[in-house]
């Protein structure tokens, strides 16, 4: 990781989300774990969004890989919350880390087709590797 994005710095540390900012590079590395319970979780989100808008943030990477699915009610509420907050903000691309846990794959994925209905500026993809997730973060194309 270190190799690939320099001066990665924590910003929040929690059990269950860890932020890591570059400030050179306009990019964190949020790391969602275990099943957060619903405040704690709309919290680290509106957290996330709002260091996102102060800092131009414009590379994400979201590791879901540890998380456990949401509810079906937090999805609808991340996705509305998100999305409102992060369509005038400078996101160019957010790569998710996906577990291999299905159903978490498709909260993920419910999550990102409700918050579709508001236009962001980013384009997002799945990845089940580290390493291809920053590849095509930090590549100068959307390829």
């Amino acid at each position: 990781m270190e190799d690939k994005v320099r001066g990665l710095k924590k910003v929040l540390d929690k059990d269950y989300f860890t932020m890591r900012f570059s400030v050179g590079e306009n990019f964190i590395w949020n790391e969602w774990k275990g099943a957060i319970p619903s405040k704690q979780l709309r919290e680290a989100i509106i957290f996330s969004c709002e260091f996102i808008l102060a800092n131009n943030v414009e590379l994400i990477l979201a590791d879901y890989t540890k998380m456990c699915s949401p509810t079906v009610e937090d999805q609808v509420w991340i996705a509305n919350h998100s999305a409102d907050l992060l369509q005038h903000s400078r996101l160019r691309k957010v790569a998710n880390l996906m577990a291999q846990d299905l159903f978490q794959q498709l909260a993920i994925q419910n999550i990102y087709d409700k918050a579709s209905e508001v236009p962001l500026p980013c384009e997002s993809r799945d990845f089940v590797s580290k390493d291809a997730a920053l590849e095509w973060l930090f590549s100068s194309s959307s390829d």
